[in-house]
């Protein structure tokens, strides 16, 4: 939610900066309807920045995670690797590390994974 007006901004200038490509043109010349041109050739290939910087913020919101429930005393992930920190817990840092780099993995491949849904041109083999 903090960064929703980035978000629209971004999709907003992604959007005005395609409409003025020449295949969003050409598609109007053919006579494609207006809903067809904006949806086929202008928002997915808008979309894709704005795809690529929200799958990097959700692993920066999960790294933010530690300082929050540490400052705000909430119980979870980032609590705990703090408190196995202080208490030189290995398994514990190293558990949780290795599932925060897991998650990251996971958003990154559902990014790429999106990345060929948005824009038929990219393929997965």
């Amino acid at each position: 939610m903090l960064f929703t007006a980035t978000y629209v901004r971004m999709i907003r200038a992604y959007t005005m900066e395609t409409l003025n490509e020449d295949y969003v043109r050409t598609a109007r010349a053919k006579g494609a309807p207006e809903w067809r041109v904006l949806r086929s050739h202008v928002v997915r290939n808008a979309m894709l920045p704005v795809v690529t910087i929200l799958g990097m913020d959700i692993g920066l919101a999960l790294g933010g995670a530690i300082f929050t429930e540490t400052v705000f005393g909430l119980p979870g992930l980032g609590k705990l690797v703090v408190g196995a920190i202080a208490n030189f817990d290995e398994p514990t840092v190293e558990g949780v590390v290795i599932f925060a780099t897991s998650c990251i993995i996971v958003f990154n491949l559902a990014v790429d994974t999106l990345y060929a849904w948005i824009d038929p041109r990219i393929r997965l083999t």
